[in-house]
């Protein structure tokens, strides 16, 4: 049973980087401390790529703004999904301040 639960531990904390599914370890309302920290960092960061999808609407500027901000959010959370899944906790730099006002 200790097994199970490390693997979905594991899973829950990768899957926080991808996109809405950083919701799936608040809803499941996980208790481990290591998949919160990834759960409050993925939220974070799609809640930057929410801003910068709104960001991308403004013609010209707004376009290259947003398609910066874009691959750069794919870049991290493909780090950050690696990193979930390898057991590793890296803080992204520049969110700390949005990820410690995360209440969970």
């Amino acid at each position: 049973m200790k097994k199970i639960k490390k693997v979905l531990n594991l899973i829950l904390s990768a899957a926080s980087y991808l996109g809405i599914l950083c919701f799936l370890p608040f809803i499941i309302r996980s208790k481990n401390e290591y998949v919160r920290f990834h759960a409050k960092q993925g939220l974070s960061l799609f809640i930057l790529e929410v801003i910068f999808t709104l960001i991308w609407i403004i013609p010209f500027v707004g376009w290259i703004i947003g398609a910066l901000g874009w691959i750069i959010c794919i870049l991290v959370s493909i780090f950050g999904f690696i990193n979930a899944f390898f057991k590793e906790k890296w803080q992204i730099p520049g969110l700390k301040v949005i990820v410690n006002t995360i209440k969970f």
